[in-house]
This record gives C-alpha cells, sequence and structure tokens, in this order.
C-alpha cells in the first residue's frame, strides 16, 4: 500500500472496476494528450467561485457587480489556462466550435447571470472556509486510517452550517432548464455522504445539509442554476461508514494479494494477474469507452510491462492533491498520523 488516505475518487474507482483502479492508483497510468474540457471547466468554474463567494458574503467589503464578475473571471482564466486550455484571445473560430458550449465567454456571462440570482442568499451567509481539506478518521481499531476530502464552502446561515458543493452540466432540458438524469444523481451519492460525514466530524452537529450548487454550461442559455439540498439521516450516514470501509477492505485486500503476485513474478511466469480483476461491465461509461479498455484487450497480466504508448504516469496523492499537511496531517511510509489527534 502507498498510505492509508482513501478518498471519494480512490473509492469509487475500485468500486466501479477493480482493474481500473489498478491502472490509475497502483501503477499511475493516465492518458496522455489532450486535455480535458469537461475537467477543465469544472476547475475553472470552481476557481471563479472560490473567489466570487468570499467577495459577497456577509461582513466582505462592499464591492459592484462588475469588480466581483472581473476578479472571479480572472480566477477562471488562471486555472483555465494553468490546466492547458488555449487563451481566449488565441482561440480560432474551430477551436470555439469545438469547445461549445464549455468556453471561457460562455463562463463570464453565466458569472453575470449567478451573481444575479445568487447575490442575496450568500450575503446572507458567514463565510467559514473555502476549499476546506479534511481527514477524519474510519475505523477506531485502525487509526492510521483516514477519509480525505476537501470541501468547496463551509458557510453559517443562520442557525445551520451549510457545505455549497458546485457542479457544473450540460444536461440541458427545455422543461426546466436540468435533465432529471443531473438532478436525480446526488441521492444517493457516496461523494455527497462522504461531505456530510466528513463535515459532522469537523464541525459537529450544526451542518445541516449539502447543498448542490448546480450551473447549466450551454450556448444560448446561461442563467441555469439551481441549488439541491441533500440532507441525510444518522442510520444514512452510518450505512455510508460500512460501505466504506467494506470496499476499503476490498482494495486492500487486492494490494495484498498484488504483492504476492509480484513475488511470484510477472507475465513471464504468471499467464494472469490474480489481483484486481476486471469489471467488464464498466468498458463503457456513457457510450464513451473507459480510458484503459485497450489495456486489458492486450494484457492479460498487466504486471512488469514498460509504460505503454499514449500513457504517462502521474500518481494520484490525496495527502498532496488536498494539502493535508495545512491541517496537521503527516505523510508516512505507508501510514499517516495526526499530529493535532
Amino acid at each position: 500500500m502507498k498510505d492509508r488516505f482513501f478518498d471519494n475518487t480512490r473509492v469509487q474507482e475500485f468500486r466501479v472496476c477493480p482493474r481500473k483502479y489498478y491502472f490509475r492508483h497502483v501503477i499511475d497510468l493516465v492518458p496522455s494528450g489532450r486535455w480535458s474540457p469537461p475537467l477543465v471547466f469544472g476547475s475553472s468554474w470552481h476557481a471563479a467561485m472560490d473567489t466570487l463567494w468570499p467577495l459577497v458574503a456577509k461582513n466582505a467589503p462592499k464591492m459592484g457587480d462588475q469588480e466581483v464578475v472581473n476578479a472571479a473571471y480572472e480566477n477562471f482564466l488562471d486555472t483555465w489556462i494553468d490546466q492547458g486550455a488555449p487563451h481566449p484571445d488565441d482561440m480560432t473560430a474551430d477551436e470555439i466550435k469545438d469547445l461549445e458550449p464549455r468556453t471561457p465567454f460562455n463562463a463570464k456571462e453565466m458569472l453575470y447571470e449567478y451573481l444575479l440570482q445568487r447575490r442575496t442568499f450568500i450575503s446572507d451567509c458567514e463565510m467559514l472556509a473555502v476549499e476546506k481539506p479534511f481527514a477524519v478518521p474510519l475505523d477506531p481499531n485502525n487509526p492510521d486510517l483516514f477519509y480525505v476530502g476537501r470541501l468547496d464552502k463551509v458557510v453559517r446561515k443562520g442557525k445551520n452550517i451549510l457545505i455549497p458543493e458546485h457542479k457544473t452540466t450540460t444536461l440541458y432540458s427545455v422543461k426546466g432548464i436540468f435533465r432529471n438524469t443531473f438532478l436525480d444523481q446526488f441521492s444517493p451519492n457516496s461523494q455527497v455522504d462522504g461531505y456530510l460525514h466528513g463535515g459532522h466530524m469537523v464541525y459537529g452537529d450544526d451542518v445541516k445539509a449539502v447543498w448542490i450548487d448546480g450551473a447549466l454550461v450551454h450556448k444560448k442559455v446561461h442563467d441555469g442554476f439551481i441549488f439541491i439540498p441533500v440532507e441525510r439521516q444518522t442510520s444514512q450516514l452510518d450505512a455510508w461508514l460500512w460501505e466504506t470501509r467494506y470496499f476499503i477492505d476490498q482494495i486492500e485486500g487486492n494490494w495484498a494479494a498484488y504483492e504476492d503476485e509480484k513475488e511470484r513474478g510477472g507475465p513471464e511466469t504468471n499467464a494472469y494477474m490474480a489481483a484486481f480483476p476486471k469489471c467488464t461491465n464498466s468498458c463503457q461509461d456513457f457510450a464513451r469507452n473507459c480510458p484503459y479498455i485497450d489495456l486489458c484487450k492486450s494484457w492479460s497480466n498487466p504486471m512488469g510491462h514498460e509504460t505503454p504508448a499514449g500513457y504517462v504516469q502521474d500518481p494520484w496523492s490525496p495527502f498532496d492533491r488536498l494539502e493535508l499537511d495545512k491541517i496537521g496531517m503527516v505523510k508516512g511510509e505507508g501510514d499517516a498520523r495526526n499530529t493535532k489527534r
């Protein structure tokens, strides 16, 4: 095992397909080449929200709408460019057409409409945290096992603490703006449940709900926004906790089997790898192939191969990506400890 920090990404990818988990989180492979417009636009929108909310929240300095939008859009562009997307001044007509509706031009129009709809709500909120990392124990009998994540926002509204979570989608519906496939995906939802569990552990019983802050990304419709409050009963969070520990046990069991396989030898001696099995029902998702489907077709035993063409190594470290050192966590060799315990 590399460490015992588990975030939603790790657990969910194992649930989708253990072999996909192996490629992504054991040997650290990701497809190389063109950046992903959905991921980059979503990250850039998050960055814009990280600027906009603190500028509008209760007790924030008074700023006009244009100033707020300009500041938020500047942060959007910084993230957009940092993640490999072209500056809007350098985009050709063909590039714009190819990216539609996920373009900076639509994002700026969205920001104007977003502020128009959300200013009153946000200005009634006390900002407690922006991009708040958390690391909470999962099992009292395993003190080095942590569930980790990062809360987009934490705000106090009245007596309640809310956790806004920003999501973008292109799933447009003429009736109601958002398609039901977008609206229905947050309950049940392991990521949302994990945020509520982490929020309760950090902030206590004042945590009321995760509020999904949905934003429609569309070429012509720029005012599609929705709040989706998601609350959970204690029994539902207990069920999430059990399920999460169950799948982590499966992950760690496969890691142990993988270590045994390494001792026995690679593809030269073993026809297949008796760890991290394939889930062939997950080879397609929304009519798109899994990024590792060609590797599964080529290798019965994926151990010991050189990095294949079309892929690069990019380790997924929850500790580093979430900057857990900022909350007193210490990264060790295969373990972790919290200096604040």
